[in-house]
């Protein structure tokens, strides 16, 4: 008789974890933009590959003016419900860049032009060692972005122009449909 009541209880758990909703996550707006006299800056948070959540953002930043603009990385700050927490990385990293990025550079964008860019919370990186390599035998490691978490997220872009910095504030509303 316990037997078959543990089994009835597994077949329950079973159909009711494979009922359950498949989560989704939504961003209000979809994409933030921000604009004053030197820039205009977009930030759309984006899925992950074949996942129905966030894990990265684009950026396109577009020079109003006539002169270089720089976007100081390290004084350009991923905001998680308001407050800061940590810097970006971006598409194209390898691995060894990553574990070895002490400062990050600047970007300079040329007066009049578009620069646009994909960009990751470093602090939500996750490290892996994704197997063996067959001839040295040494794991080989890597790192898989992680979860943008449902609130604000958005981004503290400091821009420099002769010195001067100039800082906007983009935050999308992240939810969990």
């Amino acid at each position: 008789m316990k037997k078959r009541i543990a089994l009835g209880i597994a077949i329950f758990a079973l159909v009711l974890t494979g009922c359950a909703k498949e989560q989704i996550y939504s961003s209000s707006p979809p994409m933030k933009t921000v604009s004053n006299d030197l820039y205009e800056a977009t930030l759309e948070p984006l899925n992950a590959e074949r996942y129905n959540y966030y894990n990265s953002f684009r950026l396109v930043f577009t020079n109003k003016t006539g002169k270089d603009l720089i976007i100081d990385w390290s004084d350009t700050f991923y905001l998680q419900n308001k407050r800061k927490y940590g810097l970006f990385g971006w598409e194209g990293l390898t691995f060894e860049e990553l574990r070895g990025l002490k400062e990050e550079p600047d970007l300079v964008v040329a007066g009049g032009k578009t620069e646009t860019t994909v960009l990751f919370p470093l602090k939500l990186v996750g490290w892996k060692e994704e197997g063996v390599r067959m001839k040295s035998n040494k794991p080989e490691a890597g790192y898989t972005l992680g979860v943008i978490t449902p609130g604000e997220n958005g981004m503290s872009l400091a821009v420099r122009q002769d010195g001067k910095l100039v800082r906007e504030k983009i935050l999308v509303t992240i939810a969990l449909d």
